[in-house]
This record gives structure tokens, sequence and C-alpha cells, in this order.
């Protein structure tokens, strides 16, 4: 497995169980391969931990720890920027790993919704590849990122 990371999508959701319950995962692609993290509340404690203690190291108050650990559970993928591939498949028995030239399509379709007075948009991303489907949900428009990745094979 090459080990250099070329791209990081953070907040990918995947629907269990009807759809009222989600696993999230962060995409980490190398070369050739798309690695799934899942976020488990182990990882974001940790990193909500590391952001509170390099505040205290760098000298800030009560409230700057605080405002440390909100950005830090905010920039939580980040770490696999400085993390290996075999790494961060390693993290958790739940992240799995696909390799790209076996992806043959990646959908991004804009979905909206509204109740009331708000409207929700989300993003509905499907990956087709040589083993079946991968369906995920995100908050934000990934195609560019995906594009990055994957070429001309985004949709």
């Amino acid at each position: 497995m090459d080990d250099e990371i070329i791209g990081i999508v953070p907040n990918m959701r995947k629907s269990k169980m009807l759809g009222l319950s989600y696993d999230a995962f962060t995409l980490v692609a190398t070369p050739d391969t798309t690695i799934f993290a899942k976020v488990t509340n182990d990882v974001m404690k940790q990193v909500v931990k590391e952001s509170r203690d390099q505040a205290k190291a760098e000298g800030k108050g009560f409230l700057g720890q605080w405002g440390a650990q909100i950005k830090g559970s905010f920039r939580y993928a980040e770490r696999y920027a400085g993390m290996s591939a075999q790494a961060a498949l390693a993290e958790n028995e739940a992240n799995f790993a696909i390799p790209n030239a076996s992806i043959k399509s990646i959908k991004v379709k804009k979905k909206s919704s509204s109740d009331d007075d708000q409207v929700q948009i989300i993003w509905e991303v499907n990956i087709q590849s040589n083993s079946g489907k991968l369906k995920f949900k995100t908050d934000f428009d990934p195609k560019d990122h995906f594009k990055k990745i994957y070429g001309d094979r985004v949709k």
C-alpha cells in the first residue's frame, strides 16, 4: 500500500438501521487505496484532549482551552495528514480500504429538504466499485475534493 496521503474527506456518514442512525467516516486517499476510517467516540475524545493539552501548554486559561477543544473536534480529520495510511487503516477494526483502481464512479448529488422555517442541504455520495456500492451523506459539497483524488470518475 502506497503511504502518501493525497486527500482527506471528513464527515462521511453511512446510514445504518433504517437510516435512523449512522456511522461517521473520514475518507483517507493514497494514490492506490481509499481508506474509510471510522470516527469513534474514543478518537474524538483523544483529539479533544490533545487540543486542550496543547492550549494548556501554550499557557491558555480555561476559556482558551475550551475554545481549543471545540476547534479540535471540528478538525479531527486533519490528524490523518500526519499519519501513515497503514496506521489509519489499523486504527480501528471497523476501518476498511478499497483499491482506487476498483472505483468505477463517484456520484455527488445535492439534496435539500425543508420543514417550516428551515432548509437543510445535504450531499449524497455514491461510490460504485467492483465490490459494490457505498452510500454516504455529508454536510458539505465534497465534489472538488473527489475530483482532485479520482479525476474524471467523479460525476
